[in-house]
């Protein structure tokens, strides 16, 4: 009876043990998942604008180094990987371009070159008639509170828009700017999902943007292609 006793002890501290075990490793897996993204959204949050030591214009002519003087349809500038990068697209009359470029050391990360949409045609910008970055973000900051982590210049419905992300603790808030009139077209925060919305036009009430768009619709660009050219 007493070994029987015994041995029955010793099995339950043993299936104790390896329970208690595989809770311990659970624990240490789901911390380490956490820390990981921690550090991502720390190495984000420790940079700042004046680690970018490449200007637009410098960008652009690394762009056109690259596959030569062709029409620039869209700009954007962001932190990714605890550093500021530039993607840029352009266009000729048969293909389409982009890059992506090291906004400290112009090295061209990645470049792509694949055939244009004739859709893409019209969306040339004519940067020497628009607000640049900085004077885009001292407007945007009016409506919002952080540190700017993407900045994007596009065509939207004809009229050439500055978007600039804020990153502020847990809130993300993008701001877009008519970049011609310099007026706030729209801000939207990520957490509440409260939309403030600007009339584009104080001469026709009626003509005003969608403003329900979903956040998560923004564009991606960070998408991989099997057909992309990586430079070192």
């Amino acid at each position: 009876m007493k070994k029987s006793t015994i041995k029955k002890l010793s099995l339950s501290a043993a299936i104790l043990g390896l329970t208690v075990g595989g809770a311990g490793v659970l624990i240490n897996q789901a911390n380490a998942s956490t820390g990981a993204v921690d550090t991502q959204t720390s190495q984000t949050n420790n940079i700042n604008a004046s680690s970018i030591g490449l200007s637009q214009s410098d960008a652009i002519n690394k762009f056109n180094e690259k596959f030569g003087s062709v029409s620039i349809k869209e700009i954007e500038l962001k932190a990714k990987n605890g550093k500021y990068v530039y993607e840029i697209e352009g266009f000729d009359s048969q293909n389409e371009y982009k890059a992506k470029i090291d906004a400290n050391s112009g090295n061209i990360l990645k470049s792509k070159t694949e055939k244009l949409d004739a859709d893409d045609k019209n969306e040339a910008l004519d940067l020497g008639i628009v607000i640049d970055r900085e004077q885009a973000t001292q407007v945007a900051q009016q409506s919002a509170q952080g540190q700017q982590v993407k900045w994007v210049l596009e065509k939207d419905d004809g009229k050439t828009i500055w978007e600039i992300e804020f990153e502020n603790g847990n809130k993300e808030t993008e701001v877009e700017v008519d970049a011609n009139s310099q007026k706030v077209l729209k801000t939207k925060t990520e957490d509440d999902h409260k939309d403030k919305d600007h009339d584009k036009d104080d001469h026709d009430g009626d003509d005003k943007h969608d403003h329900n768009q979903n956040y998560d619709n923004y564009r991606d660009h960070d998408r991989d292609d099997d057909h992309d050219d990586d430079d070192d």
